[in-house]
């Protein structure tokens, strides 16, 4: 009898008469066999050893826990994810770095997934990853790197950070990852033996002296000639220095042409994989520029983790203190450049060289509007069906010369889901006429959206009206982009989260890079193409008496 034959066997006894210790010790033994013998691939080892710790955890005694490191151990040979829970699995609870953060890191965003299928895909090139800063990247590195030494230590592979400081940083945690055995337990999930590590050289190595080292660290820009290079893998950690750096496309636009002329020249064939991760500083940023370039080419893969939601709520709430609250989340927004905590925070990189418009040049009000009855309220509705696109109804009061922005819809629904929202929002503001645009269904979606206000019994002036098919949008942004900043908006302190989105989004528009979304930019050109144009006065020839 194989060892399929006999792993189904076992799990056929386990699910029909139930699950004892003794069952799972042999399910662990039949795999560790077919392991051994090669009869079991990497990816059947790690679906029986997962398959037996979920039984485990049913059991729940001294021994169970115990063969439950086990299933971790052996799977930790050909997953990244179980390889970490492996490694630390003894460790005092406060010291661990991946159980604290894994359910949101792996449960949530599928991290170490991605980056183990990334790995075993022969296809693949390149893996972009960037996240905000103190979310662990570096420490996942750090993990991510005694893995590839451990799983493939006859390979040469190389690693790339912008400082000395944090070379240095990083070669002394995989000393202490691989030699420590009461801290980490990775020589139990590989057999490698002490690897050779030099100080001074910056290498690790499990391969014959003479030969380029299975791991070697260099600091961008200093010398590499000779001393590393990578058969395996190149992996780049946060190139770019600082904000002083980050804010000068010159010194982004060198760093760049290093990474590429100087790194890319040290991979010998043509299967290095390329494994970068970062903060996003701008679009001139390397992940940034690998983007543009390979966006669409499935060789090559990005995971971009902005710091929140669309609705404020954190993307990393970790079981550990250090992790981002929305509390946190909207403290350091307030306090920062909206294009900075775009990049920074959301992972979308802005050129803040040819922006639009600059909060700092914006007209602002308190919330509180002029004891008077508006000459005029109204809206335009740049309508979207979903499908990535934003619906953008922008509400004005209109107090003779200065438009008021009191409020705006901003959702990315489908219209189903934005059409009530519309309907009740136009009635709360108890607008006297609107417009939609009429392109792509525009129409039909202001007809709809009359239809319900006139159930409600609530009557006003709905006008649809098709954007100019001679001009683009970017065009239309510009020529009314003087009109938009007359408007005046609710300060930043008085707005909702939706406002909050929709004034990022208007931010983030530039008139020299490419835009991903312009949504809300478009819409109050709308408003100001809307508010700015003549009526026009029709004639007709009559009889004199």
């Amino acid at each position: 009898m194989d060892n399929h034959e006999m792993l189904e066997r076992i799990k056929y006894s386990i699910e029909n008469r139930g699950v004892t210790y003794e069952k799972c010790a042999d399910l662990i033994s039949c795999v560790m066999s077919g392991d051994a013998d090669g009869t079991l691939s990497g990816d059947e080892v790690v679906r029986w050893c997962r398959y037996a710790r979920s039984k485990l955890m049913e059991i729940r005694t001294e021994e169970a826990y115990g063969q439950i490191y086990e299933c971790y151990r052996i799977a930790g040979q050909y997953n990244f994810d179980d390889y970490m829970s492996a490694c630390e699995f003894y460790r005092e609870p406060q010291a661990r770095f991946w159980w604290p953060r894994r359910k949101v890191l792996e449960g949530k965003h599928r991290i170490a997934t991605q980056i183990q299928e990334f790995m075993d895909d022969p296809t693949t090139r390149y893996l972009g990853f960037s996240a905000p800063p103190g979310i662990g990247k570096s420490t996942l590195i750090k993990f991510l790197l005694a893995y590839i030494a451990g799983r493939w230590p006859e390979s040469a592979n190389m690693y790339v950070s912008y400082s000395d400081g944090m070379v240095k940083m990083i070669l002394d945690s995989e000393k202490d990852i691989l030699t420590n055995k009461n801290e980490y337990k990775h020589n139990e999930i590989f057999h490698n033996g002490r690897p050779a590590i030099s100080s001074e050289y910056k290498t690790l190595s499990y391969r014959m002296k003479g030969d380029f080292p299975t791991l070697g660290l260099v600091a961008l820009g200093g010398s590499v000639t000779g001393r590393t290079r990578a058969n395996k893998f190149l992996i780049t950690d946060d190139l770019v220095k600082n904000a002083e750096e980050a804010r000068s496309p010159e010194r982004l636009e060198k760093l760049y042409a290093d990474y590429k002329a100087t790194l890319t020249t040290r991979m010998i064939g043509d299967d290095v994989k390329q494994i970068q991760l970062g903060t996003i500083w701008s679009v001139h940023d390397p992940i940034s520029r690998m983007k543009a370039e390979h966006e669409g080419d499935p060789r090559y893969r990005f995971i971009a983790l902005p710091v929140c939601d669309e609705e404020g709520h954190s993307n990393f709430l970790y079981d550990h203190p250090d992790n981002y609250t929305d509390e946190k989340i909207a403290e350091i927004r307030a306090s920062m450049d909206p294009v900075d905590f775009s990049c920074l925070y959301m992972q979308q990189g802005i050129q803040k060289e040819g922006l639009a418009f600059r909060p700092d040049e914006m007209r602002y009000y308190n919330g509180v509007l002029p004891p008077v009855e508006p000459d005029k309220k109204t809206f335009f509705c740049d309508v979207a069906f979903g499908g990535g696109d934003s619906l953008a109804q922008v509400f004005a009061y209109v107090y003779q010369d200065d438009i008021f922005i009191p409020d705006v819809v901003f959702n990315k629904g489908a219209k189903d889901e934005t059409q009530p929202v519309v309907a009740g929002r136009i009635m709360r503001h108890k607008c006297h006429t609107g417009r939609f645009e009429a392109n792509n269904g525009g129409d039909f979606y202001a007809d709809d959206i009359d239809q319900a206000l006139r159930a409600d019994g609530y009557h006003m002036n709905i006008t649809t009206a098709k954007a100019p098919t001679t001009m683009s949008k970017e065009a239309r942004i510009e020529q009314y982009a003087p009109d938009i900043k007359k408007f005046v908006f609710l300060e930043p302190k008085m707005q909702s989260e939706e406002y909050k989105r929709f004034m990022a989004e208007v931010f983030s528009f530039s008139f020299t890079a490419k835009n991903i979304h312009d949504d809300a930019p478009d819409s109050l050109a709308g408003l100001a193409a809307m508010l700015v144009e003549k009526p026009k006065v029709v004639t007709s020839p009559f009889k004199r008496w």
